[in-house]
């Protein structure tokens, strides 16, 4: 009895009791300092040095192709799957490519699985991915890509030497700066990655391999 007058005292204090709405409140924003994306060169070539990514410096346009050149014959490279030319800060990157005897690959998988199988099988051979960088953090050097139309995720993750295109403008302190900048990046892309030098895998005794589950070199071209 005691038990039976306990819980129905219970049920009917529940069905009295009124519980507020709940009011999410946004966290607050922090202030950034401003900053100079010429500024952030230095830290983040350093940083991306240290991942052990390939940082190259171009003074121009054409040094960017020439240094893109420079890396294909290093390779002995020949053919590359790349994005569309709109979202590199090179115009005309797969002309200019096409001029100097580079071949830009068609890479569009098509979705019917035994044709994707097939797809991506004739791609295995590619040795060089080509792609654009919506921004690079500074104190990881870390870059930021979105997928998309024009953008595809294989560029950056097949092929075992990855090549990014990343102007200056698009230099950022931190991620809170990146965040600030683009705060619908991931609402806006297929995919958002945050890429931090080459792929990495370690085992069980921590012993460290470069390019297993992705590109094992990874350059990066400023300009």
């Amino acid at each position: 009895m005691i038990k039976d007058d306990f819980l129905n005292n219970i049920q009917n204090n529940l069905q009295k009791t009124h519980l507020p709405d709940a009011h999410p409140q946004k966290p607050p924003t922090p202030k950034l300092p401003d900053f100079e994306p010429e500024a952030l060169i230095a830290p983040f070539t350093q940083e991306a040095l240290a991942l052990k990514c390939e940082v190259h410096r171009a003074k121009s346009e054409q040094d960017a192709l020439e240094q893109l050149a420079n890396i294909f014959a290093r390779y002995r490279a020949a053919d590359f799957i790349a994005w569309d030319d709109e979202y590199f800060p090179l115009p005309g990157l797969t002309n200019k490519l096409k001029a100097q005897g580079f071949n830009k690959r068609p890479a569009t998988i098509p979705h019917p699985e035994n044709q994707r199988q097939a797809a991506m099988e004739s791609l295995s051979d590619v040795p060089i991915g080509l792609t654009g960088a919506l921004a690079g953090l500074a104190d990881t050097g870390t870059l930021a890509l979105q997928s998309g139309p024009g953008r595809g995720r294989l560029a950056s993750l097949l092929p075992p030497i990855h090549v990014a295109l990343l102007g200056i403008k698009q230099l950022f302190p931190s991620m809170a700066h990146f965040l600030r900048a683009y705060p619908n990046a991931a609402r806006n892309a297929s995919n958002l990655v945050f890429i931090s030098g080459p792929s990495r895998t370690a085992d069980i005794e921590q012993v460290l391999t470069l390019g297993v589950h992705g590109p094992k070199d990874l350059h990066i071209i400023l300009l």
